[in-house]
């Protein structure tokens, strides 16, 4: 094939079609199709970057084939093509659009005299994701021609204003800035490299993620995409551009987001109706075009987040095992009453006290299923003397010292603040916990006694004795053998007073309480919210703790803050008819009843007629 005479330079930003178009302008006057047919190329090879196509072309234009391969999209088959290594699906590019931008044609036909097949159709105008033109700062137009011949770009046909009425397309367009993700997609074209995540996946990849992550953060989960406008993905590049450029870390902090706005409207939600499109976009992907590790991602913050029964299917992989619970599910899986469920969990801090709002709350399924066993295990208080072998006032007195923990089983303000029954499990444990430190006998030694006989001679409850047992601080504790509970325990009165003499010191968590007015559960959450500080007192080996309480930090407490109870007092005035009087006042709790089983303020910021 002989050289193309003249030459004309080939613009190192210019496509193969747009300087093939020049060339048929310039040298026959007419079309692209023709010029190129009756030269021996063909066409529609040409226009998907056949190497022996374009090698012909550089042959017949003396431009260097590097040069004309940059700028054109290989085809590797029907639907996909190469673009300076980047493997990219027809849907990426913008044909069969050809898209423009007025400003650069006006530029062109002024340096040329008004010569329209002189201009250039820039490389970068190919790929969908270029919305903006670089130079200008306009939005690029697109028009598709209504001939075969739209493949070939020739914008002096498809685009066929000039002068003034070019000048009238370019003042109709709002200027803007570029979106970063067509800066970021153009710079890794040219070699550069950009941000960890998005330089770890394919360039379509990348973009498509971000497109996709920006639309569900602009405009919902159930847009219609179809009816987006090349503008509305221009911004949903550049917001979601801002997320993926964090990398799965700000992926994951953007799903969060829009998980907790979901629930927020209340209802089942699962995963397609929280992330919408993008949960369809890349549930429907298909092998030949792998959207990425944005599915991963995706599928991970699904699966750790959103319950999902064993063998369900998300994002192309089955769970084994169900990983999450809501109050709802477990309760259906258990068979147990959801309410006196809900109120068990949050007894056990498994879900926060605000749960109940929010059907979508999850937690670990594992460690409900055992919440849901403690429920099967519930013994009331009233039933703790026969399971435990003591007195009634002994087993209030167990709860009360948290040695047993309240479970609650009806709606409370604060955790454990109505207390009607504990985990039997837990129950046993302590009763084999006190026999540990007993010795068993047949016949009760001279002199020893009872848990009741020795409280009273030592002048202390039966609840402290326990703990000086469970301590191991008391060495002349035995067990009649053939017996079972605390009734059995028999121990040295004269030893167990000497020893709560010498341990005991300061208030008893229900001594330090009643001081404060307050219940004993409100006082264990102010202990819990390091508002009031306890001295523990710990066994050698670690397993056994007793709160006392030393009277000069409930007095500081009390100087800090008081209840309606101690105002009331002060005023001669009932709780009942004081509390209108500082609403009315503008008195603020320092903390709420719904916070901690009574109101707490702070005296500093009473009127002053209330700080008594």
């Amino acid at each position: 094939m002989a050289m193309l005479s003249p030459h004309i330079a080939h613009d190192p930003a210019e496509s193969v079609m747009g300087f093939v178009a020049r060339l048929a302008a310039f040298h026959i006057g007419g079309r692209t199709g023709s010029f190129l047919s009756d030269n021996g190329i063909k066409p529609p090879e040409l226009a998907r970057g056949d190497s022996d196509a374009v090698h012909r072309l550089a042959d017949w234009t003396g431009v260097s084939p590097d040069a004309l391969f940059a700028n054109a999209p290989r085809g590797l088959d029907r639907r996909h093509y190469d673009l300076r290594g980047e493997h990219v699906s027809a849907e990426f590019l913008a044909s069969p659009y050809t898209v423009f931008c007025p400003a650069c044609l006006l530029e062109d036909d002024q340096a040329s005299g008004g010569q329209t097949g002189e201009r250039r159709h820039q490389w970068i105008w190919q790929l969908a994701v270029v919305r903006t033109c670089p130079s200008h700062g306009l939005p690029l137009m697109r028009r598709k021609a209504d001939f075969s011949g739209d493949r070939f770009h020739e914008l002096g046909v498809i685009v066929p204003e000039t002068g003034e009425r070019l000048a009238d397309m370019i003042g109709q367009l709002q200027p803007r800035s570029v979106s970063p993700l067509q800066n970021y997609t153009l710079a890794r074209l040219e070699g550069e490299t950009g941000p960890a995540w998005l330089d770890s996946e394919g360039l379509e990849q990348a973009v498509r993620a971000s497109e996709m992550l920006g639309a569900l953060v602009l405009f919902g989960a159930r847009p219609n995409l179809d009816n987006l406008t090349e503008d509305d993905w221009d911004r949903a590049g550049a917001a979601g551009y801002a997320i993926t450029a964090q990398g799965e870390d700000g992926i994951r902090r953007v799903l969060a987001d829009i998980h907790a706005r979901a629930n927020r409207k209340g209802g089942k939600l699962g995963p397609q109706a929280v992330f919408g499109r993008l949960y369809q976009w890349l549930s429907r992907s298909r092998a030949k075009k792998e959207p990425g590790d944005i599915k991963r991602i995706l599928r991970d913050y699904i699966v750790e987040n959103i319950e999902m029964p064993a063998g369900k299917t998300v994002l192309g992989k089955t769970l084994a095992e169900r990983r999450l619970h809501t109050c709802a599910t477990l309760a259906k899986e258990s068979g147990l009453d959801p309410r006196t469920l809900r109120n068990v969990l949050e007894a056990k801090a498994v879900i926060p006290l605000n749960a109940a709002r929010d059907a979508n709350y999850v937690f670990d399924a594992d460690l409900g299923r055992e919440v849901s066993q403690t429920v099967r295990r519930l013994v009331p208080i009233s039933g703790l003397p026969k399971l435990l072998g003591c007195t009634r006032p002994l087993a209030e007195q167990l709860v009360a010292e948290r040695i047993l923990t309240p479970i609650v089983d009806e709606v409370s303000d604060a955790p454990g603040r109505k207390k009607k029954a504990v985990d039997e499990k837990e129950a046993e444990e302590l009763l084999r916990r006190i026999t540990a430190f007993t010795k068993p006998v047949e016949k009760i030694p001279g002199g020893m006694v009872d848990l009741a006989k020795a409280a009273m001679k030592s002048n202390a409850p039966a609840v402290e004795i326990v703990h000086l047992i469970l301590g191991g601080h008391l060495q002349k504790v035995v067990r009649a053998v053939g017996f079972d509970g605390c009734d059995a325990i028999h121990l040295d009165p004269i030893e167990a007073k000497a020893v709560v003499s010498d341990v005991m010191g300061g208030l008893s968590p229900s001594e330090a309480f009643i001081r404060m007015g307050i219940p004993v559960a409100s006082g264990w959450e102010l202990v819990r919210r390091g508002l009031l500080r306890a001295c523990e007192i710990r066994s050698e080996d670690g397993e056994h703790v007793i709160h006392r309480f030393e009277p000069e930090v409930v007095d500081a407490f009390l100087s800090e803050f008081t209840t309606e109870v101690h105002i009331g007092a002060a005023l001669g005035m009932g709780v009942r008819d004081l509390k209108p009087v500082m609403k009315a006042a503008g008195a603020k709790p320092f903390l709420l009843k719904s916070d901690i089983g009574v109101r707490i303020f702070r005296r500093s910021d009473l009127p002053d007629r209330f700080r008594v």
